[in-house]
């Protein structure tokens, strides 16, 4: 005894596959919404036995498949498109297994679905990711779809909607809407699919902003787009990728971090020139915390942009700071990047005043360069070295880069150079810091106006 579940496809004679065909001219017993005759009966074999029932009676047809299964005779079980899409499959194999109907050969023939006959019409609305959501909550929980509705919505899935809305059930579609809309674009495309690939087929073309509910009924498929999804004469395209294809030089995988920040940025009050200081710095370290230890005075960068392009002079603690500034732009500006740390003045003068190596450094620098830029991306007692010279008058710095990173002295150095008053700077808060954010600061500096602009 065999039992075969088939899907007849939407409707047009076209669409129903050849092995459908075959096993419809085999069934010795057709069981099927009785609407679905008119599109097989054609194809039966004479003598054929065909049982009728009402749409809302599924699971009743799938028991009376399952029992009208007797030695010699073959059943099949008709659904419209596919019968495993949302239809009569999963309810015949359900019972078929509760009853331990092992002595049944069950098979499933697969049949054209409606939301690919829709997107076919379409032209090509699905060519990325896709899921499918019955509105149905009559045998589904609402709340069970409505999570569903979430994800799809989140997840930026092309989404097509089986039975999106009865004179029962006529809020579902809204509050689907309603949904999409806090994911999506108004503008994104939409269609409304009524009786595909049947003659009367009706195709309407809308957006999800002006998206009609009460054009929408249960012969209806609804097709809604992802992000991007774009609209060609009466088809609907979605691309294959997100990009045309993915960056691969350097300079093209830089750009697209550099896009991958910028869109999970908080703050808001931030300057543009701000905002790239701290894209940068997330860029060097991939950590999103930058944005939150990140303050700076009022117009710090655009004034450092300005001292640069006029060759100014850049002054390290260590010399990784000076190692990641990039060359590039410091030649094209003839700026100079000096890290006196392993000058021979050095250690006679650490040596001699009991101090760090690095606070040495700067005191050495500031007696040559006391105008220039001061880069702090290691040692707090290079920091504490400029507030003290600054304090006693010697020194005016074009401002101070302020990050360094630990735990001896690195917030008390922070907070002594935020306190004091006229210094431009750019300071990372807490005990985060290093060079290589130091550095993406500098770099942030020299290339403001092709980012901000």
């Amino acid at each position: 005894m065999r039992l075969s579940v088939i899907g007849i496809g939407p409707g047009d004679a076209g669409y129903l596959l050849p092995i459908a065909r075959q096993a419809l001219a085999d069934a010795d017993i057709i069981i099927g919404y009785h609407y679905y005759f008119r599109f097989v009966e054609h194809l039966l074999k004479p003598g054929a036995q065909c049982i009728g029932k009402e749409l809302s009676e599924e699971e009743a047809r799938a028991v009376l498949a399952v029992e009208s299964c007797t030695a010699g005779k073959h059943v099949a079980v008709i659904s419209s498109g596919d019968a495993g899409v949302y239809a009569m499959a999963s309810l015949v194999y359900e019972y078929a297994s509760k009853q331990n109907r092992q002595d049944i050969a069950l098979s499933s023939i697969p049949g054209i679905s409606a939301f690919q006959a829709a997107a076919a019409r379409l032209g090509a609305p699905i060519g990325h990711d896709f899921c499918t959501i019955s509105l149905s909550d009559l045998m589904t929980p609402w709340t069970t779809i409505e999570k569903r509705i979430h994800a799809a919505a989140i997840g930026d899935f092309v989404t097509s909607l089986y039975n999106p809305r009865s004179k029962q059930r006529h809020w579902q579609l809204s509050r689907l809407k309603e949904i999409f809309l806090q994911h999506r674009s108004p503008e994104t495309p939409v269609a409304i699919v009524r009786q595909v690939a049947r003659p009367e087929e009706h195709i309407q073309l809308t957006t999800l902003g002006e998206l009609d509910v009460t054009l929408v009924d249960m012969f209806c498929l609804v097709m809604i787009g992802n992000s991007q999804t774009y609209r060609f004469n009466n088809f609907l395209v979605t691309p294959r990728g997100y990009l045309s294809r993915k960056p691969h030089t350097g300079e093209e995988i830089q750009q697209e971090s550099f896009r991958q920040i910028r869109l999970q940025l908080k703050r808001d009050e931030l300057s543009p020139a701000d905002q790239w200081a701290v894209i940068r710095c997330i860029h060097s370290t991939a950590d999103f915390e930058y944005e939150q230890l990140y303050y700076a005075t009022e117009g710090a960068l655009e004034q450092w942009h300005e001292y640069l392009a006029g060759g100014g002079t850049v002054i390290t603690d260590v010399t990784m700071v000076q190692s990641g500034i990039t060359k590039a732009f410091t030649s094209k500006y003839g700026v100079a990047v000096k890290c006196y740390l392993n000058d021979e003045r050095v250690l006679a003068l650490a040596a001699a005043e009991n101090i760090t190596r690095s606070q040495a450094g700067i005191r050495l620098a500031i007696q040559e360069h006391p105008d220039a830029l001061y880069v702090i991306g290691n040692a707090p007692t290079a920091l504490l070295e400029i507030c003290d010279q600054y304090q006693q008058g010697n020194c005016r710095p074009i401002g101070v880069v302020a990050a360094p990173v630990g735990f001896v002295n690195v917030l008390e150095s922070k907070f002594k150079m935020k306190y004091l008053p006229d210094i431009p700077s750019v300071i990372i808060e807490g005990r985060k810091g290093g060079s290589n954010v130091a550095a993406a600061i500098v770099n942030a500096a020299f290339t403001i106006l092709e980012q901000v602009q």
